[in-house]
């Protein structure tokens, strides 16, 4: 076989993992860094706005944060998430005797 022939299929798909998003239709997805901590462990997401709100929502008795800033889980849109880069949803601290 040479290089010429027709015998080999063009690569059309590569098996490594990017942290890049490709660009779907001329526009980027935008999407979100997640890391949901509760009393089951700790998990790291690539989500997009609208998933991420869905995230919150599902854990609304969380302290929610969106690029470090606490935010109120009942005020949050896909809008209000349009630049955050990363949203940490962690259980509320309870203190007391």
């Amino acid at each position: 076989m040479t290089s010429e022939s027709d015998d080999y299929m063009p690569v059309k798909y590569r098996t490594r993992l990017v942290d890049v998003v490709n660009p779907i239709g001329g526009e980027s997805m935008h999407q979100i860094k997640v890391q949901l901590s509760n009393k089951e462990g700790h998990s790291q997401m690539l989500l997009s706005p609208a998933e991420t709100v869905e995230a919150i929502q599902e854990n609304s008795s969380a302290w929610v944060y969106a690029d470090n800033q606490k935010i109120d889980p009942g005020q949050v849109d896909e809008a209000n998430l349009s630049t955050v880069s990363s949203v940490r949803i962690v259980s509320g601290l309870v203190g007391g005797c």
